[in-house]
This record gives structure tokens, sequence and C-alpha cells, in this order.
């Protein structure tokens, strides 16, 4: 597939995506996170695990019960998140923008905004 033929979505605000595979709990894509000023919105991804592979770029993503859990990523690292867990994501260095590709196993929305830190109902 190439770049022209993936689809636009779903999205977080400072978070665009694009979508390369949706189908049979399977979701493939790619994120360019444009979040400098400011973190993206929270969110999570419902019933999804989620393998991210960082191809530009240095991010800080935060996560935890009141968000007070971090950890950072850059060219050529791997990150998971399981099912429900509410994070969001901020550029810390880049000369743009930063650029990873993602896979999730699961099922349901594959983003959900939420207002802010914690865990999501089951």
């Amino acid at each position: 597939m190439t770049q022209g033929m993936l689809a636009d979505g779903p999205n977080t605000p400072g978070q665009p995506r694009q979508t390369a595979f949706s189908g049979d709990g399977l979701w493939i894509g790619q994120c360019e996170i444009t979040a400098r000023d400011l973190p993206s919105q929270w969110h999570h991804h419902e019933n999804y695990d989620s393998i991210m592979y960082m191809l530009d770029g240095r991010i800080r993503v935060d996560w935890g019960e009141n968000g007070e859990q971090s950890f950072e990523m850059g060219p050529g690292d791997y990150g998971f998140f399981g099912r429900k867990v509410i994070h969001r994501a901020q550029i810390i260095d880049a000369p743009r923008t930063c650029r990873y590709v993602f896979v999730r196993l699961g099922e349901g929305e594959s983003v959900v905004n939420v207002d802010g830190p914690g865990f999501a109902p089951e």
C-alpha cells in the first residue's frame, strides 16, 4: 500500500492518524504527532493492544491514574499500550513533527478521546 492510499483518521487533537488496514481484529496505521507546545488530548484505544514503532523525532508519553507516569521514545524505539490505557503524547525533540507506525490487535473503536488521565471503564 502506498502513502497515497492511506485513509485519514481516526484522530486525536495533536495526533492525526492514517489507516492502512482495519478489519478482523487488526488495525494498522501511522501517526504524525503535531503536539509541540502542549500535549495531545488524553485518549485510549478501547479494546485494542497497541504496538508503536518510532520513525523520527522524540516524544514523551504520559499515562497513569493522574498522568504522573511517563516514558520517552525516539527513532527505532518500540512502545506498548494495553487495552484502555489512557495516555497522551508530546514532541520533546524534532525539527517539525514526529512519526510512528503502529499495529493494534483487538476490537471496538480504535481511538476514544477523553477529558483527562485515569483508567477507562471496563
